[in-house]
Order: structure tokens, then C-alpha cells, then sequence
């Protein structure tokens, strides 16, 4: 691996007690405090990142406001960056953050695509002092595009799954994760947060859990978790994975985002339960404003009723949740949320 940008590793790791991380929405990037650095900005709009920095992701996806939003993970200490061929590592002392992007293919060579990508990422991630996949962000054009098992997300499915069992990934360890369509072609983006701390995480009750998906899904079912949680010293890393209308393993109400938007709170609410079961203390893992969303929508039409929806139910409004124009992995499914708080 060979440096690339940021700060010098020279300084002794600061104490557990003395760290912190925060993430933020905004639309520019600016350091909340000269201690913080960067570990990663997603860049959601088509404009030149504000500022240079090899931690800066653009994943195609737009605001369905307009503008660019910056989703920002600022850590309270030292920040480097690497390369290794083609994936940016970000590292800080208790996470780091692997950014790869390539471009894209079509339907019938994309678990190629997929395969190649994922083993190379890995691979850059043995490379650094994190070994625990915490979360996988994927995005990608088309995701839809394809008939049955030749479908782009069925064949994303398989190429992820045949890395993952290569490496002895198993199903009851794999990460968070989030796989949403792109509507803009900016090629295929991986995003990988990793950590020297081992993810705990959980699955929601009303849902079976995404690994155990049966064949009618596709030949290999998706591998990630539903949720989990992160403990570091005097914070804790809340993830939500990419959640919708789904009941078992099955979407319901086809097309209907206002029911839609009611199932997929309540999937949120289940798993908020199940990831604060997984704390022997502390408080509960609630949905509000202190937590950060990402809400997709195949529809720009239906903002206005899901930020509604949101804001009456939860309190949530533009300041912590950015409204992204998007295709979601099943057709009839219209909304989809992914979400990160930190707590004390």
C-alpha cells in the first residue's frame, strides 16, 4: 500500500475516553473542529466536490432536493489515507473506511464484475489493522435491468456471495449492508466500513433474515445483516441496513408508498429493538434527530409525503435525513431508508 494524502501516523493513538466519531449532513464540508478529520464524505449530486480529498465518494446517486449534500464521518483524531491499485483506505485508530469504484457492465457480465471488484476490495482491506466488515454501501445503474436470475441484483447477489465463501464469510458474520440503483451511470461504487471492533449484529424479528432468503430470490441470497452495533470506548456505532416493505421475505404492497412508508418504520422501529437488546446498558437505539438517514425513492413525486411521514412520526427532517432519487433492488418496492446514529 502506498500513501496517498492526509495526516502523519506519528502521533500516539488517543485514549478510548478521547475519541469520538460524528456524522453530519450539510452541503459543504467543513471540520467541526480542527481535532476532527475526515474518514469519509458521500457526495450525493453531479456538481465538483467542493473541496478536494481522496475520502470524498460519489456514488451517483442526486437529491431529489437539488443541490449537492455531503454525508460526513468526521473522527476526533488522526486520519490517513492510502491507495492500494485502485481502492482508497481511509484509516483513523479505531476504523477505516475502503472506496472502490469501476466501471460498469452489463447484466450478463455483472457477477464478474461484482466477483472481481469484491476480491480486490477484500483484499486492500487485509492490508490494513481493521479486520471486522461493519458495513458495505453498493451502487450501481440498472440495478432492475434483466429478466429472473439474469437480473443485475441477482447476479450482483452471486458475485458477493462466491467472495464471501472464498474467504470463509459466513452467514451469521457478514456486515450491515445497503445495494440501491443508481439513476445516474457512474459505474459500479463500493463502499466498506471496517474496524478493529467486532460488529454485533442483529436481525429484525418481523423480517427472515436476508442470508436465509429462499431460491425464489435468486440463486445466491443476499449476504448482509439487517442491523448492528459498534462499541468503542465512550461511543457506540448504530447501523440500519437498507430497509423496506418487507414482511418475511416478502414485499408487500406493491407500489403503494404510503403503506409502504408505514411497513418500512415499523421494520425500522423492530430493528431499533432488536440492535438495543444487543446492550447490556445505555440508552435505547431511537430514530430522531440525532440520527442520520438516507431515504431512496424510485418516485421524486412521493418526497413530500415520506418527509411528512418522517417528520410527524419521528421528528426527523432535512437537517438528518437526505432524500435520494433511486432504484430499490425488488421493482415493486418504492422506498428504502439505511440510517447511522451514534450514542454515548
Amino acid at each position: 500500500m502506498s500513501s496517498a494524502a492526509s495526516r502523519a501516523d506519528r502521533a500516539e493513538p488517543r485514549a478510548a475516553s478521547e475519541r469520538r466519531l460524528t456524522v453530519t449532513l450539510s452541503d459543504d464540508i467543513v471540520p467541526l473542529s480542527g481535532n476532527h478529520n475526515l474518514l469519509v464524505a458521500f457526495q450525493f449530486g453531479a456538481s465538483p466536490p467542493s473541496t478536494q480529498h481522496a475520502a470524498i465518494v460519489n456514488p451517483g446517486l442526486e437529491s431529489i432536493d437539488g443541490g449537492d449534500i455531503y454525508e460526513c464521518w468526521w473522527y476526533d483524531g488522526e486520519v490517513n489515507v492510502t491507495t492500494c491499485d485502485d481502492v482508497r483506505i481511509a484509516q483513523c485508530e479505531d476504523y477505516a473506511v475502503a472506496i472502490l469504484q469501476r466501471p460498469d457492465s452489463a447484466p450478463e457480465d455483472f457477477r464478474q464484475t461484482t466477483y472481481d471488484a469484491y476480491h480486490d476490495l477484500l483484499r486492500a482491506v487485509q492490508e490494513t489493522e481493521h479486520r471486522h466488515l461493519i458495513k458495505i454501501w453498493n451502487y450501481f445503474a440498472g440495478i432492475n435491468d434483466g429478466d429472473d436470475d439474469r437480473e443485475k441484483y441477482r447476479q450482483f447477489s452471486i458475485g458477493r456471495a462466491d467472495v464471501f465463501e472464498e474467504l470463509g464469510i459466513l452467514d451469521e458474520t457478514v456486515p450491515t449492508g445497503t445495494a440501491v440503483g443508481s439513476v445516474r451511470d457512474s459505474g459500479l461504487s463500493i463502499i466498506a466500513l471496517i474496524s478493529k471492533h467486532g460488529l454485533y449484529a442483529a436481525e429484525n424479528p418481523r423480517q427472515v433474515s436476508a442470508f436465509k432468503y429462499p431460491r425464489q430470490y435468486g440463486p445466491r441470497s443476499p449476504k448482509f445483516s439487517r442491523g448492528g452495533c459498534v462499541s468503542i470506548g465512550n461511543h457506540s456505532l448504530f447501523l440500519l441496513s437498507g430497509t423496506a416493505a418487507i414482511i418475511g421475505h416478502e414485499s408487500v404492497h406493491p407500489y403503494d408508498v404510503s403503506l409502504q412508508t408505514s411497513e418500512t418504520l415499523e421494520n425500522l422501529d423492530q430493528l431499533c429493538k432488536a440492535i438495543s437488546g444487543l446492550r447490556s446498558e445505555g440508552p435505547a437505539l431511537v430514530l430522531d434527530k440525532e440520527c442520520v438517514l438516507r431515504v431512496y425513492l424510485r418516485d421524486p413525486g412521493d418526497r413530500v409525503f415520506v418527509a411528512a411521514q418522517l417528520q410527524e412520526l419521528l421528528g426527523i427532517t432535512e437537517s438528518n435525513a437526505v432524500f435520494l432519487h433511486a432504484d430499490i433492488c425488488r421493482r415493486e418496492l418504492m422506498v428504502e431508508v439505511d440510517g447511522v446514529r451514534v450514542l454515548s
